[in-house]
């Protein structure tokens, strides 16, 4: 393996700065069409984008696309020719600009949407786990680490997901990756500091199991990790299609009390939830909830309290400026090279959705999680 100076890839970002120009970006994607999260990415990448009612600047160049499907609704060719900006026919020859060595500053990756199949679990088999292996090869051979975002959870594998967090880790990339959700607007606030005590946990999301669910995954993980002690593992989790009960309806009815965007009329499709048990005790649960609400939504028992404490993390279901912040973490990230998110809230995240699917499979089973055996600290 070619050796790699730390400081090498960590003068990047500054010596495009020195010279005057914006750090260079390559963006690998499924596809581009309305509304994809190609579309809610990128184009803020591009144009740059509205955030908290103030226009932010680019603060970095695209110069690159690898795209994997065309639809019939495709944008990524029309944007190309728009920003004048060349699709590659492969992720390496996007990183090295059609060149032999790498040519960019920074890498993101929008594994989401397209036309793939579904695994036996349910889950999309979206290829990012290759986006990050052809991209992670192309640094290794040229021998320059550059900083690296991959839209949501790590693979649809758990064997990929924990190679790819195992990676980053031993080629200490700087690394984002993760939901919108959790960086976007509490309606209402409410002020959960590092070390609270809590007694269950619960969140709401909506839509595709697979593909939304996660985003309440993920924001249940974000507020769990915060707890006295830090996260300590999952031991198991389950899929079940039960009303929720006791101090879980008391929490799902709290959380729909903050409900922001327009209630659905016409979704059919029945309640589920994943239960998830920690290590330390703590018991959550995410509801999906398609027919009830199009909020993700928080709530919680905190010791000490004797009503629940519960907020909706607002998205904007249509403008999709809460993109912003998932923008403006990655310019940072390319620029200083420090994220402020923990990635293993990710791989957590990644495999409570896989178990939870698994479990749904099997018909609403417990299934032991060793491999969730793990802790962190995410406070700051």
């Amino acid at each position: 393996m070619t050796s790699i100076s730390r400081r090498t890839f960590l003068a990047s970002p500054a010596l495009a700065l020195a010279a005057g120009r914006k750090p260079r970006i390559a963006c690998v994607m499924n596809a581009w069409f309305p509304n994809a999260h190609a579309d809610v990415f990128v184009s803020r990448l591009l144009d740059g984008y509205r955030l908290n009612h103030a226009w932010h600047e680019p603060r970095l160049e695209v110069v690159s696309f690898y795209v994997d499907q065309f639809p019939a609704n495709d944008m990524a060719r029309e944007e190309a020719d728009e920003h004048g900006i060349r699709i590659y026919p492969t992720v390496a020859e996007a990183l090295r600009l059609g060149g032999s060595k790498l040519a960019v500053d920074a890498v993101a990756i929008i594994g989401e949407h397209g036309n793939y199949p579904r695994t036996a679990r349910g889950n999309f088999m979206y290829p990012r786990w290759r986006y990050f292996n052809e991209a992670t090869q192309v640094m290794r051979r040229d021998g320059r680490i550059i900083p690296m975002y991959q839209d949501k959870y790590f693979a649809y594998d758990w064997q990929d997901a924990r190679r790819t967090y195992d990676r980053v880790r031993e080629m200490r990339i700087p690394f984002q990756c993760g939901s919108t959700v959790p960086l976007s607007w509490q309606r209402p606030p409410i002020d959960i500091p590092y070390g609270t005590r809590f007694t269950e946990l619960l969140t709401t999301s909506y839509s595709d199991v697979e593909e939304h669910a996660y985003h309440g995954i993920e924001l249940l993980q974000a507020m769990a990790e915060r707890r006295a002690g830090g996260e300590t593992g999952v031991a198991q989790v389950r899929w079940t299609a039960d009303a929720p009960s006791g101090d879980f309806g008391v929490l799902l009815d709290a959380a729909l009390s903050r409900r922001v965007n327009a209630h659905p009329d016409a979704s059919t499709l029945p309640p589920q939830a994943f239960l998830i048990r920690y290590r330390d005790g703590l018991q959550a649960s995410v509801w999906h909830l398609d027919a009830r609400t199009r909020d993700f939504l928080f709530a919680a028992r905190i010791e000490g309290r004797s009503e629940p404490v519960a907020t909706c993390f607002y998205i904007e279901l249509l403008l999709h400026n809460h993109w912003g912040f998932m923008v403006r973490n990655f310019e940072d990230l390319t620029l200083t090279h420090r994220n402020p998110v923990p990635i293993e809230r990710t791989l957590m995240a990644n495999g409570i959705m896989l178990a939870g699917l698994e479990s749904r499979r099997l018909g609403g089973l417990w299934i032991d999680t060793p491999e969730l055996d793990s802790s962190y600290s995410a406070s700051r």
